[in-house]
């Protein structure tokens, strides 16, 4: 009789123990997910670049659209002459 009430006391200490450490516990592992999660936003970003390149060919697009053929025309010799100057230096 008496090793079952030591039992029922030391199964109700161990238990308050546990109830008492489980936010410390789950803190623990909260922080935990939260820095690697961290880690492989920072490492693995290119997701959100998409979107924004994406974004910008879409509003490049409506630009282009809206262009009249004289200002297509100065811009495709703009970006040529830039472009080519550059291919230039690189070569040489």
């Amino acid at each position: 009789m008496t090793t079952q009430i030591l039992k029922l006391i030391v199964a109700g200490i161990l238990a308050g123990i546990a109830i008492f450490l489980m936010p410390f516990v789950l803190l623990r592992i909260f922080v935990i997910i939260l820095i690697v999660r961290l880690i492989f936003r920072l490492v693995g970003g290119r997701r959100r670049w998409r979107g924004h390149h994406k974004g910008f060919q879409y509003a490049f697009s409506r630009r282009w659209e809206r262009m009249t053929e004289e200002e297509r025309k100065t811009f495709r010799n703009k970006m040529e002459e830039e472009y080519f100057s550059k291919m230039d230096k690189n070569n040489s």
